[in-house]
């Protein structure tokens, strides 16, 4: 008996094993990509502040398909996302006007995390389920 075996080093290994799938495991990979991408949209928009609403207004999320391969990609493009993320720290202005610092909101890149780890455990049931056998880490 035959045994199909695919080992994943990391995430650059699963992505070359699911390009190799038949074009109905792509579908399926699709569809968990997609889910996940979505899922990570919605998580991360109720987690931001309703003050305004900038920051959940300009919450996207793009998707890609070809016949190999499925791709998700959640962006937010609004102007202060990265400071909201990220934080910032107390200035001084020439005119001693201080503007205080702001603290890291920390939303984003944790769900992202989070979800991207839950997909690829999905992927890789996926291509379990579709005969191979999956060792090592994946991302």
């Amino acid at each position: 008996m035959a045994v199909n075996q695919l080992r994943i080093d990391g995430l650059a290994e699963l992505r070359e094993a699911l390009k190799a799938l038949p074009a109905e495991l792509v579908g399926e990979a699709s569809a968990i990509v997609h889910a996940h991408a979505d899922a990570a949209a919605h998580e991360i928009g109720a987690g931001y502040p309703v003050k305004s609403g900038n920051l959940r207004a300009h919450l996207r999320v793009e998707f890609g398909n070809d016949a190999v391969s499925a791709t998700a990609r959640v962006r937010n493009t609004a102007r202060h996302a990265y400071l909201f993320e990220t934080g910032t720290k107390a200035r001084r202005w020439k005119n001693g006007k201080n503007t205080g610092a702001m603290p890291a909101g920390r939303v984003f890149i944790p769900i992202a995390i989070q979800r991207r780890r839950i997909m690829l455990s999905a992927l890789i049931d996926l291509v379990t389920r579709a005969g191979l056998h999956v060792s090592g880490a994946a991302g």
